[in-house]
C-alpha cells in the first residue's frame, strides 16, 4: 500500500500537497486539473497544470489569491477533481486551502478555516504576509 503525502481538502474532489505529489495524485485520484501556486516555475508540474501563482509582491498578492480561489471554486462547481500545490504544500497551498474553505462556506472565519486545514495537513504554515492578505480579502 502506498503512503500518500497529499491530502483531501474536500473528500474525493479537492486535494492539496507539494510539487512532489503531483504525479501520484493525478494517477491515484484521477485529477482533472492541477493548480501550481508557486511564484516562479522552471517547468510545468504536469500536462494538466495551470500556473496560478500566489505572488510575493504585496501589491498584487491579494489579487493573485482572489484569482486563484475563484478558478478553483469554478472548477469545483463544474464537477472537476482538483489538486493544488506549491513547492512543499505548506505556505501558498495552506493559504489557498483557507481561501477555498471560506469561499465554499465550509468555514466562517480565517482562523476556523486555518484550523480545519491544519487538521487535514498539519505541516501547513500560512505566513503572516499571506494571512494579512486573507484578512484584507475576507474582512468582516
Amino acid at each position: 500500500m502506498n503512503v500518500k503525502n497529499y491530502q483531501a481538502l474536500i473528500d474525493d474532489r479537492i486535494f492539496i500537497g507539494g510539487v512532489a505529489d503531483v504525479q501520484s495524485a493525478i494517477s491515484e485520484e484521477k485529477i482533472d486539473v492541477v493548480y501550481d501556486l508557486r511564484a516562479e516555475v522552471a517547468e510545468s508540474s504536469s500536462e494538466i497544470s495551470k500556473h496560478q501563482p500566489i505572488v510575493d509582491d504585496g501589491e498584487f498578492q491579494d489579487e493573485s489569491i482572489r484569482t486563484g480561489v475563484k478558478q478553483i471554486v469554478q472548477d469545483y462547481q463544474d464537477g472537476k477533481k482538483i489538486f493544488f500545490h506549491c513547492n512543499t504544500g505548506r505556505g501558498r497551498t495552506g493559504t489557498m486551502a483557507v481561501a477555498t474553505l471560506l469561499e465554499l462556506r465550509l468555514a466562517n472565519t480565517i482562523d476556523e478555516a486555518e484550523e480545519k486545514v491544519k487538521m487535514i495537513r498539519p505541516e501547513v504554515n500560512v505566513k503572516p504576509q499571506l494571512k494579512e492578505a486573507l484578512k484584507r480579502i475576507y474582512k468582516g
